[in-house]
């Protein structure tokens, strides 16, 4: 997918949550920078969509953390998961989802849109076979599919 793609899915997606009353806001350039300085690179993919919703995403991902502030927790609750149940940390590891503090998505490349792995306690590490940008894509076709119902 390229980025003109990624922007429209997820100006789709801020359209939805505008029409039903929400409303989304994004990181700042110095957001992201404080990111890149504790963290190191990010991927450029990921960074799109921090810088249009990773403040206020709506009920996209209700329950599940995702957002800036929320990334250290994440990072931090991944990592413990893995030590919990014996899991190596893979090098490069930067965690940009948990949920429910039992399951977690993360990278282990910095490139501009890295593949998505999967942990999920008791299991083992999961390479989902799926890019960062088609991860979020399938995450936005879901979520739409609830708005129809």
């Amino acid at each position: 997918m390229n980025k003109w793609e990624f922007n429209h899915q997820l100006n789709q997606l801020i359209a939805i949550l505008t029409s039903k009353g929400f409303v989304t806001k994004g990181c700042n350039d110095q957001q992201l920078a404080q990111l890149e300085h504790q963290y190191g690179r990010l991927p450029v993919y990921y960074k799109i969509f921090l810088s249009k919703l990773g403040i206020n995403a709506s009920d996209f991902k209700l329950g599940t953390a995702i957002l800036f502030h929320e990334i250290d927790d994440i990072n931090q609750g991944s990592l413990v998961l893995l030590v919990e149940n014996n899991i190596s940390i893979p090098t490069n590891f930067f965690a940009f989802l948990l949920h429910q503090g039992y399951s977690s998505l993360f990278f282990m490349d910095r490139h501009d849109d890295p593949m998505v792995y999967c942990y999920t306690e008791g299991d083992v590490i999961k390479n989902l076979n799926c890019k960062f940008s088609q991860c979020i894509s399938a995450e936005i076709a879901l979520y739409k599919t609830y708005q129809t119902e």
